[in-house]
């Protein structure tokens, strides 16, 4: 399993200016002119030198006066996973909209460009249909990874292993990405700080510091860094903290769980445990990997504790409630009762960060890496949702000395301006109820890891749920076990004989 060591991206010049500044949740800016009696540290005399990062690019001196960057991607309004990284009209106070209007205007007036939005609800299909009318109306897309398969098959896009000027070794392009998709030398999607869509919708653990607390329980914090954070030790403490709040005698989402779960998430334990999806055999072909013992272990100890309904309450329980249709869905709901501080454990990504703080949640959260399977693991790893977006460049775009220049300084410009504002405001500030959250987004965002079947549509985590929720995990995986290797094979071989 290959995992990205990301540089920490500091950038303290734009930073600290940001914090002096930073809005609170509701985008109105926090007061910054001193209260009567108070002072205010004199500037120093003499400011810092700027210093360039070692990794900034070196690109050529070029202008491409008139042209434009065009765009597809899906709008910032979408419900699920909405595109707010892209393209921002004007500076409107929100910190993150303001750091991704800075960074556009950088390229815009570096290069003569324009940059231009194209709205889509499926950029696949938008690429599609330009490709079948060979068209080049589009520079680049970024469509959800799990919508892709059929339109790298068709060779509607560019092997990005041959754009000019693209260094995928530079820290603002992810490595793992790069590492774990490329097949036979060839990849034809990638993630970048250009769009923060993939860190954001991976997944971790968020917890209930304070019920922790008052159960007497470790500090997962402490668990974390002592290397004992393991699935035994999750269950354990999940096990810990369950409650007939009402005394009515039975559980429902009026009591307090250990866990708040989702039929779903046992792919990504999988992946925690240091278990690769799929293998290359000694020729260098994919094949499935993850059908064996301990993957059986890590399922049987997950359902433990999932399908144990004084312990766990999972989202789809919440369906058909009262609080879910106030809510307008389950998920919703699920995040308000984690709000309400009535659950230790909830598996979801930094995402949701936001909506907990919507919810006036009062005791201490946090958020922590998925456990290992057991302390002899080397680290700690984590899977994106596959409803998150990729980069991608059209096949029919044919000018990519240009493109390969205008990527190259964006994806490295966001690491300067938009990640550092995400990273270290919006995560380690405005949301972050302690400095220990931003050292475990660390170990979340430093290790993420993919697989073939997020991209090519081929149903290993639905296989894994199946197992999952059946129980019958050994036999799941000897009916399917066939039907995915047939699945990669033929990818595979689709991906041999493109360019």
């Amino acid at each position: 399993m290959t995992k990205r060591i990301f540089a920490l991206i500091l950038a303290l010049l734009m930073v600290i200016p940001i914090v002096a500044c930073a809005a609170d949740d509701s985008g109105k800016p926090a007061e910054t002119t001193p209260k009567a009696g108070e002072t205010t540290a004199s500037p120093a005399s003499t400011a810092p030198a700027v210093t360039e990062p070692e990794y900034k690019p070196t690109l050529p001196d070029v202008k491409y006066e008139g042209t434009e960057l065009v765009v597809v991607h899906r709008a910032p309004d979408e419900q699920y996973y909405a595109e707010i990284y892209i393209q921002a009209e004007e500076i409107n106070g929100d910190l993150l909209n303001d750091s991704v209007y800075k960074r556009n205007t950088i390229i815009e007036e570096k290069y003569g460009i324009d940059i231009v939005s194209v709205l889509a609800a499926s950029p696949d299909d938008s690429i599609d249909i330009a490709a079948q009318s060979q068209s080049d109306e589009y520079d680049l897309a970024f469509p959800k990874m799990k919508n892709i398969a059929s339109t790298i098959t068709a060779g509607y896009l560019y092997n990005l292993h041959e754009m000019p000027h693209v260094n995928f070794d530079k820290p603002y392009w992810d490595s793992n990405f790069n590492e774990d998709i490329t097949l036979y030398g060839k990849l034809y999607a990638m993630v970048s700080d250009i769009s923060l869509m993939t860190m954001i919708g991976c997944r971790g653990i968020i917890f209930n510091r304070d019920l922790a607390k008052n159960y007497n329980l470790e500090d997962p914090y402490d668990l974390v860094r002592s290397n004992k954070w393991t699935l035994d030790k999750m269950i354990e403490m999940a096990q810990a903290v369950s409650d007939d709040l009402n005394g009515d005698q039975q559980f429902n989402e009026l009591d307090q769980y250990g866990m708040l779960t989702e039929s779903s998430n046992y792919k990504f334990q999988v992946v925690a445990s240091d278990i690769d999806i799929f293998t290359l055999d000694a020729d260098g072909n994919p094949v499935c990997g993850f059908m064996n013992e301990k993957t059986i272990s890590v399922i049987e100890k997950i359902r433990t504790i999932y399908k144990d309904e004084t312990h766990a309450i999972d989202y789809s329980d919440l369906n058909g409630t009262p609080g879910a249709a106030a809510n307008g869905s389950y998920w919703n709901y699920g995040r308000e009762i984690f709000a309400n501080g009535q659950i230790l454990f909830v598996q979801n990504g930094p995402s949701s960060l936001g909506q907990i703080v919507e919810y006036g949640m009062e005791q201490e959260f946090g958020i922590l890496p998925n456990p290992k399977y057991d302390a002899a693991q080397d680290n700690y790893y984590h899977m994106p949702d596959w409803d998150t977006t990729v980069l991608v460049v059209p096949s029919t775009n044919d000018d990519y000395e240009r493109l390969g220049v205008l990527l190259e300084d964006w994806a490295y410009q966001s690491s300067q301006t938009v990640l550092p504002t995400y990273y270290e405001t919006v995560i380690k500030i405005r949301r972050a109820p302690s400095p220990e959250m931003a050292e475990m987004v660390d170990i979340i965002k430093n290790n993420i890891s993919y697989h073939y079947g997020l991209i090519y549509d081929i149903d290993a985590n639905e296989t894994i749920g199946s197992a999952a929720n059946s129980g019958n995990i050994a036999s799941v995986f000897k009916v399917a076990e066939k039907r995915l290797n047939a699945q990669i094979k033929k990818i595979a071989e689709a991906i041999a004989k493109l360019p």
